[in-house]
C-alpha cells in the first residue's frame, strides 16, 4: 500500500548532510567516543558498545566538519547501508568514517518525526533505488542521499506519529536503564559479599575481633556507616541478618590468597567452575527458532536446536574477550565462546559475576584474532565459599534476575508493536485515533 502523504526529497525539506571525516583519529586509553557503524544499534547509539576512544585535541579536530547535535540522524553508507541512529541530548562524540550527519533545518519537517520516518519501509526503499554494488561493500554516495524522498505529512501529524512512537521508545529505554541499575544492585551484592567480606567484617567489629591490615580501608568505611546509621544519617547497613548469622566473625591468611572469612577456603577458578569451548554451527545450517545463540560478543540469532539448558553463562573464547552473558533460557553457545559447563562451588548467578570480576583478556593470546584458553583461566585464584552463603547469595540475585527478564519480555512486546505501527504511522495507513488504544496498552 502507498503512503497517503506526499514524498518529499529531503533537499526540500531543508535536511542538511554533514559528511564525516575520511581519516581514523588515534585510539587512546580513556577519552571521548568515536562512534562507527557498530555502535549504531536499532536506531541507538550503543555507547557500551566497546567505540575507540579518542584525545580531546582529536575531538575537536574531527567535529570542526561533523559535530553531532541533539535532533541530527546519523546514517551509515556501507555495510547495511541505510542503518541509521539518534543522536540523543547531551551525547559527545566524534562521527566515524563512512558515516553522515542528517539534520533537519528550516522547519518543514521535525527533528522527532525524522528519527522514525527514515526508519520507515519509504526510506528502505530509497536506499535499494541509490545502493551502489561495490567489491567488498555495497554503498550510498553523499550526492545521492539528499534526493530521497520520505513522506511528509502536516506538522500535526507529524507531532502526533513523533510523540506515539517516541513513547514507546523511551518505555523501551527506561527499562533498559532499569535493568542495568537491577544488575548493578546485583553486582554490588557480590563485590560486597565475596570481595570486600562486608558481613565478616561487620561480624568482626560485633565481636571485637582485630580486622587484618589489609582490610582496615573498608572496616573504616563499615565504621562510619555503622555512626551515620546511629545519627539517623543512614537507615540500614545493608546488609541481611541472614547472611550476617551464616558469616564468621574472623579471618585467615592463606598466603597466595590474604585474608580471607575464616573457614572459606581459596582456591582456583576450577574449583567454583569448568569453562568449555562451544559448538561449531555454520551459517548455512541455522534455522529458525526460539533458542538464542550466544557469539563472544552476546546474542547472535536464534536456531531451532539448542546444545546447554539454561540458565547459563557465557564467555567470549575468540574474537571478542572479556564479554561475560548471562542466559536465562536453553541456548546454543557458538564456538567463539567458552560456556561453564559444570558448577561445583558456584551457580550461574554467582558464576557470572565472578567472571566479571577477572580480567579475562589478560588471559587471552594471539595478536592478531585474540584467544582465551579456559586451562589457563582455570589456574586464575579464587575464593571458596560455603554453599549455605551462596543459596541465600542466590536467593537476592535470582529475585533481581527475574525483574531484569520481566523487563527484557515486555520491551520484546514493545519493540514488535513499535515496528509494527512504525511503517503504517509513516506511510499514513493507520490513522492515530486507529493505533492509540494498541500504543496506550503497549506502554502501560
Amino acid at each position: 500500500m502507498g503512503s497517503k502523504w506526499k514524498a518529499t526529497p529531503l533537499k526540500e525539506l531543508g535536511v542538511q548532510l554533514i559528511d564525516c571525516d575520511h581519516k581514523t583519529p588515534k585510539a587512546v586509553e580513556d577519552g571521548v567516543p568515536y562512534i562507527g557503524i557498530p555502535q549504531m544499534d536499532s536506531g541507538r547509539i550503543n555507547f557500551d558498545a566497546n567505540p575507540r576512544l579518542i584525545s580531546e585535541e582529536d575531538y575537536v579536530k574531527w567535529t570542526r566538519k561533523a559535530n553531532p547535535l541533539y535532533g541530527d540522524m546519523i546514517v551509515s553508507r556501507r555495510c547495511n547501508s541505510g542503518e541509521s541512529a539518534y543522536v540523543p541530548e547531551g551525547a559527545k562524540f566524534a562521527l566515524g568514517q563512512n558515516l553522515v550527519l542528517l539534520r533537519p533545518t528550516g522547519g518543514r519537517i521535525h527533528p522527532e518525526y525524522f528519527r522514525w520516518a527514515i526508519q520507515g519501509r519509504e526510506w528502505w526503499s530509497e536506499v535499494s533505488r541509490y545502493l551502489n554494488p561495490g567489491a567488498i561493500f555495497d554503498s550510498l554516495k553523499c550526492a545521492d542521499i539528499p534526493k530521497f524522498k520520505i513522506p511528509e505529512p502536516p506538522k500535526s501529524e507529524q507531532l502526533k506519529i513523533s510523540g506515539f512512537l517516541t513513547a514507546i521508545s523511551d518505555k523501551i529505554e527506561l527499562n533498559r536503564q532499569m535493568n542495568e541499575t537491577l544488575e548493578q544492585m546485583a553486582q554490588v551484592l557480590f563485590k560486597s559479599w565475596f570481595v570486600d567480606f562486608d558481613p565478616v567484617i561487620d561480624n568482626a567489629l560485633d565481636a571485637g575481633n582485630p580486622i587484618p591490615e589489609e582490610l582496615e580501608a573498608r572496616a573504616e568505611q563499615r565504621r562510619q556507616l555503622r555512626d551515620a546509621v546511629a545519627q539517623g544519617e543512614a537507615s540500614v547497613l545493608g546488609m541481611p541478618d541472614e547472611i550476617r548469622s551464616l558469616l564468621p566473625s574472623e579471618f585467615e591468611f592463606t598466603g597466595e590468597m590474604g585474608w580471607i572469612p575464616k573457614g572459606w577456603k581459596a582456591g582456583k577458578l576450577n574449583d567454583l567452575l569448568v569453562l568449555q569451548r562451544g559448538f561449531d554451527l555454520p551459517k548455512t545450517k541455522r534455522t529458525e527458532g526460539p533458542y538464542p545463540l550466544i557469539a563472544s560478543s552476546g546474542k547472535d540469532g536464534v536456531h531451532g536446536d539448542f546444545k546447554v539448558e539454561g540458565p547459563g553463562v557465557v564467555t567470549g573464547r575468540s574474537g571478542r574477550i572479556g564479554v561475560v552473558n548471562f542466559v536465562y533460557d536453553d541456548f546454543w553457545p557458538l564456538n567463539t565462546t567458552l560456556w561453564v559447563k559444570e558448577f561445583f562451588a558456584s551457580s550461574p548467578y554467582h558464576g557470572f559475576f565472578q567472571l566479571k570480576e577477572i580480567d579475562l583478556e589478560n588471559y587471552a593470546t594471539g595478536s592478531a584474532v585474540p584467544t582465551l584458553n579456559r586451562n589457563h583461566v582455570h589456574e586464575h585464584p579464587c575464593i571458596v565459599a560455603p554453599k549455605t552463603v551462596l543459596d541465600v547469595f542466590d536467593k537476592h540475585a535470582e529475585a533481581l534476575f527475574r525483574r531484569v527478564r520481566s523487563n527484557d519480555e515486555s520491551n520484546q512486546t514493545l519493540a514488535r508493536v513499535r515496528d509494527y505501527l512504525l511503517p503504517k504511522l509513516i506511510s499514513g495507513e493507520l490513522q492515530i485515533p486507529d493505533a492509540e488504544q494498541q500504543i496506550a496498552e503497549a506502554v502501560s
